[in-house]
């Protein structure tokens, strides 16, 4: 009685972290739950809604649209794994496009959740650690907010553990199935979005590093004892590059048949995914975008976050593990600076190496206590954890919500083009970038016409109507912006907006000018 009594005092904080987190879950997804998904990277979160939406509509599966940039419509970047289970939900339900996407993401990041658990037992079966590095993956503020955002990030982040489970399982029992469930895991993971995938791969790749060296894995006796985890692992990295490149090949075919869609390709957004050796150079990198903005994102300060892992690192029986996470953690931004400078949502793919580092200094903290006889002071810690949670995230994102629900130029724009022209016809937009956004809340398929198209592109556009697929005009919307950077571009411009204004009538809002066909 005593024991039992002593083990449910040591996961009280574990506890503590999970149902915190099960309501502040629950408060943030109910409350997104009636709103476009705008409320954060309004342009990804709606173009993967834009993909769901017209899968319910009855385009293809596979080839799947993303009506933004022109016709054919079809420029598929991640395999639409997570797209097809939302689209079957919406189908199934009648739920809109937007709120199965959250639900799908949600329940996937509830399963992470319980894989994080799961993963720690089979490291290590105790029930402690487990509790307390799952509950502070649970709890933070980043991962509740991204966990349900119509994105595909917590299905990568489930595949991702499935993978380091069914390794850390198969160290202990070398079974096939469990290899085989590595393999899929990894592949399904790296096809759903690879940038996430890489961190895992990353993680395993560092702990056969660190088994190695402890145990000294070069001696032939552990070579022979370990063939099995260590072929899983190669079989499942073979795997994945064989699924990814024959992926993007087929994706970037279908994004070269049409004109913008060529400046989108895997090779075309090298530059642009990777970023430079400048980039990862410069210390204001490393202190103004990893430190300053995205250290935040396991407790909701950075400077917190920092306290831990010092803590961690100078903990003796967790040191080996905090380190090994934090180049987990770091990893995702060496290889693809320039996406995690420019898109916050990218820490999703490392985020759970962030939390483990917090879960264990928490652990770490539960022993300590127990062991003086103060078991409130890690019931404290917990309730710390908690604390940073409503303030930093629960009351950031719900003020962020707030705000997202007022009209916007874009909103008025849509709910125009909405209520006064056909379904079957083509907006044509300058000044929105190539964001989502508009064509989502329109209803409508889009060209796009960022500031970055191509001479080609332009001058393709100026001369025919082929972006438009053969399917009538329903607006032209012409917001500020620098396509015409130079003589010949602001002619094609001009040409653009000569042709498909021709016989409309014209309405400005908030500094925009919008053109309806009749």
């Amino acid at each position: 009685m005593t024991q039992d009594v002593n083990l449910d005092r040591k996961l009280l904080p574990g506890r503590i972290l999970l149902w915190f987190s099960a309501i502040a879950l629950l408060i943030l997804f109910g409350y997104s739950w009636s709103m476009p998904p705008v409320d954060a990277s309004g342009f990804r979160q709606t173009q993967t809604a834009l993909s769901i939406d017209w899968m319910v509509r009855g385009g293809p599966w596979l080839d799947y649209l993303t009506p933004v940039i022109g016709a054919p419509w079809s420029i598929p970047f991640e395999f639409p794994l997570y797209q097809w289970l939302a689209a079957v939900l919406s189908s199934a339900t009648g739920i809109s496009a937007d709120n199965s996407g959250r639900l799908v993401s949600t329940v996937f990041h509830v399963g992470c959740v319980w894989l994080v658990y799961r993963t720690l037992l089979a490291i290590r079966p105790d029930r402690v650690l487990a509790l307390c590095v799952a509950g502070a993956f649970a709890v933070s503020p980043y991962a509740q907010f991204w966990g349900r955002s119509v994105m595909m990030e917590s299905t990568a982040v489930f595949f991702g553990l499935v993978f380091v489970w069914a390794l850390a399982s198969l160290r202990n029992r070398p079974t096939a199935w469990l290899g085989l469930l590595a393999v899929v895991a990894a592949v399904l993971s790296a096809l759903v979005k690879v940038t996430t995938f890489f961190g895992f791969a990353a993680f395993v790749a560092l702990a056969f590093a660190w088994l190695a060296v402890r145990e000294h894995g070069w001696r032939p006796q552990w070579l022979l004892g370990h063939w099995k985890l260590l072929a899983w692992g190669v079989l499942s990295a073979l795997a994945v590059l064989v699924a990814i490149t024959l992926w993007l090949q087929h994706a970037d075919a279908l994004k070269a048949q049409s004109p913008l869609g060529q400046q989108v390709t895997s090779e075309a957004l090298s530059s642009w995914n990777y970023g430079t050796l400048q980039q990862r150079l410069d210390p204001s990198t490393w202190w103004g975008t990893v430190f300053k903005k995205r250290f935040s994102g396991a407790v909701g300060s950075n400077w917190i976050f920092l306290v831990f892992l010092i803590a961690g690192l100078c903990i003796s029986r967790i040191r080996a593990a905090v380190a090994l996470l934090l180049l987990a953690y770091l990893a995702p931004f060496l290889v693809f600076t320039n996406l995690h400078i420019a898109h916050p949502y990218y820490q999703a793919a490392n985020i759970v190496f962030a939390t483990s580092i917090v879960g264990l200094v928490l652990w770490s903290a539960v022993l300590r206590a127990d062991a003086i006889g103060k078991p409130r002071r890690a019931v404290a810690l917990a309730v710390l954890l908690c604390v940073l949670s409503t303030g930093f995230g629960l009351a950031h994102y719900l003020k962020n919500m707030k705000e997202a629900r007022e009209p916007t130029t874009v909103s008025q724009i849509a709910a125009l083009i909405r209520s006064s022209t056909p379904e079957n016809g083509v907006i044509v937009a300058f000044g929105q970038d190539w964001s989502a956004e508009l064509p989502y809340l329109a209803g409508r398929r889009a060209l796009m016409i960022p500031d970055w198209a191509s001479d080609q592109a332009l001058q393709s556009f100026a001369g025919s109507d082929a972006a438009l697929g053969g399917l009538p005009l329903a607006a032209l919307v012409d917001c500020p912006n620098q396509v015409g950077s130079t003589p010949e571009r602001a002619a094609w411009q001009a040409q653009i907006l000569a042709r498909h204004t021709a016989g409309s009538r014209s309405q400005a809002i908030d500094g925009c000018q919008v053109w309806l066909r009749p």
